[in-house]
């Protein structure tokens, strides 16, 4: 996958994800056919714009991208890239935690 596919990439996680373009559009704060024009690869994304939407999917940037555009920004690093998948983990371990303590909150609430 090329760099110029990027919109692409994200379409498909969006998918993946079964989130709506409209609902990634509200939260980029613009239009559902200005973002739809950015999955079809006909406006550029900006770099605020990747980091919006990887944390609106609950992703890191480097999931977000294709492979080798990822891997073009992390340098191959190994150590960067262990790094960051530590950081994902944590991250993952975190909200699962948070949900499971909301359910157990909301069970002893009902008793």
């Amino acid at each position: 996958m090329s760099k110029a596919e990027i919109g692409t990439f994200i379409r498909q996680k969006r998918e993946n994800l079964k989130i709506s373009q409209e609902a990634v559009a509200y939260h980029l704060e613009m239009s559902q056919a200005a973002y739809s024009k950015i999955e079809r690869n006909e406006t550029k994304v900006k770099v605020d714009q990747v980091y919006k939407i990887a944390e609106y999917f609950g992703v890191s940037i480097y999931e977000l991208l294709p492979p080798s555009l990822a891997s073009d920004i992390m340098g191959e690093n190994v150590f960067g890239l262990a790094y960051h998948y530590i950081v994902v983990g944590i991250k993952k371990i975190k909200l699962i935690f948070r949900l499971t303590k909301n359910k157990f909150d909301r069970s002893i609430k009902r008793k």
